[in-house]
């Protein structure tokens, strides 16, 4: 029998707590063929997932859209959360799919972690931990056309407390349509770490490790610190960034009120669906042009660069040694095809294998994690050289972040992000250097990768 689609939001409410209200435990005592994870759900017509999000009144949120554009999730409150802050976020992962076994199809679990567990934690990412997942208690998503509402319940614990508060956030659920409009952040300074002239040594001090042939890339980064004239919701942020960017990755991760890590990164680490698995290789960019002449100009400039060819391939190269470690089949999809976005360029090549007996999440998003294109090669080098030379932390800051469910798991790269804590916001962005980069140059390269940004900070 179909499941009935409810015509509004407010309907699949009041759908979903009469579902909430009917169950009880012992409906669903945990055995071997049962999960401890329960969920509720309903069909609905229409729904827009982020815009829904941006009205509930709820101190934990988090919302993911893939770069199709064809899965958006939106979800407020845990139901369950896992957290990791002193050992290595392969137990994470072991614990989620410990909870994930036997669990529904549709339950996933969403979060991040650290691009580099062995660097020095800073203040304003004390609270994040090596790596965070949760899994939400109540959920808005879209897969494949299809709406649903849906909630969850962890069968641990004081069950009853977990009804009861579960009830009243369905009860406080907000499900009015409205337009939310552009509102530009009122920013009062701002200011680079590094700033220019910094920046430029370190370049030069990356360029001198890779001449001594200590290593043959680094990839380096900076923050843009704004401080702003008020607080801002994260959620609102995102939905004006999406805008900018719709060809991306659009996340967001909410610990407490005004403080989230979100962004819209291009990059996708692996997206595994049972046994396949897909990854690519997007490294080398030139600014889009003002014409259309222009701009095929600048594409050609970055198809034929030797430069940048280079800098692809040590993305590429590794990113294919890692799926023959890993598959019994590996195909190249496309190579060195354009990934026009709205403010940049870059080049994109596609592969994809089909993975050997056994192979889990947790075997590969260590050894995924960090590509050449956000750490460098050889990675053991970069990143020490990373920790020596940034005076940041980067935090989550082109970690990997995304879902898991019980067959399918889909990471991006953080890149292109920020980290909102209350007034102050700090923007990510990060430049590959290799034999024949110019420190001026990589500068009006981040430059031109924060223009997404810049428009949310039109005003001084």
């Amino acid at each position: 029998m179909k499941a009935k689609t409810y015509q509004t939001l407010e309907e699949a409410r009041r759908a979903l707590l009469i579902k909430l209200n009917a169950w009880t435990p012992s409906a669903a005592i945990p055995n071997s063929k049962n999960s401890d994870i329960v969920r509720l759900e309903v069909e609905v017509e229409n729904a827009h997932p982020l815009e829904w999000l941006t009205l509930q009144d709820c101190s934990r949120k988090f919302f993911w859209e893939n770069r199709s554009q064809k899965e958006q999730f939106a979800g407020i409150g845990m139901a369950l959360e896992v957290k990791d802050v002193e050992v290595g976020y392969e137990n994470i992962l072991l614990t989620i799919s410990k909870y994930l076994h036997n669990s529904p199809k549709a339950v996933r679990f969403f979060g991040g972690m650290r691009f580099d567990s062995d660097a020095s934690t800073s203040t304003e990412w004390k609270n994040w931990g090596t790596a965070h997942f949760s899994l939400s208690m109540v959920e808005l998503s879209i897969v494949d056309e299809k709406a649903t509402l849906a909630c969850h319940i962890h069968q641990g614990g004081d069950i009853h407390e977990k009804l009861l508060t579960l009830q009243k956030m369905l009860e406080s659920v907000r499900v009015e349509e409205i337009l939310i409009p552009d509102s530009p952040l009122i920013r009062l300074e701002r200011h680079d770490l590094p700033e220019y002239h910094q920046w430029c040594k370190l370049v030069k001090k990356g360029l001198e490790n890779i001449s001594s042939g200590k290593l043959d890339k680094v990839v380096l980064a900076r923050t843009a610190v704004f401080s702003l004239a008020r607080d801002y919701d994260p959620t609102e942020l995102l939905l004006q960034l999406r805008r900018q960017a719709p060809q991306a990755f659009h996340f967001c991760f909410q610990l407490a009120p005004n403080q989230a890590f979100l962004g819209i990164t291009p990059e996708l680490l692996y997206r595994r669906e049972g046994i396949k698995i897909e990854s690519e290789a997007i490294a080398s960019t030139r600014p889009r042009g003002q014409t259309l002449e222009d701009d095929e100009r600048l594409a050609t400039e970055l198809r034929e660069s030797e430069k940048e060819q280079r800098e692809h391939l040590m993305v590429l190269e590794r990113m294919e040694g890692l799926l023959q470690q890993f598959c019994c089949k590996t195909e190249r999809l496309s190579y060195l095809e354009p990934l026009a976005l709205r403010h940049v360029q870059h080049l994109q090549s596609k592969v994809h294998g089909i993975l050997r007996e056994g192979i889990k999440d947790s075997d590969l998003l260590p050894a995924f994690h960090p590509t050449p294109a956000v750490s460098g090669a050889p990675d053991a080098e970069a990143r020490a050289l990373i920790r020596e030379l940034e005076p940041f932390d980067r935090g989550w800051y082109a970690g990997p972040v995304g879902w898991i469910s019980h067959s399918q798991a889909e990471f991006a790269v953080g890149i292109r992000s920020g980290l909102l804590s209350r007034r102050i916001l700090r923007i990510f962005t990060g430049a590959g250097i290799v034999e024949g980069s110019v420190p001026e140059e990589e500068w009006r390269e981040i430059e031109d990768k924060l223009q997404s940004w810049q428009y949310l900070l039109g005003r001084s």
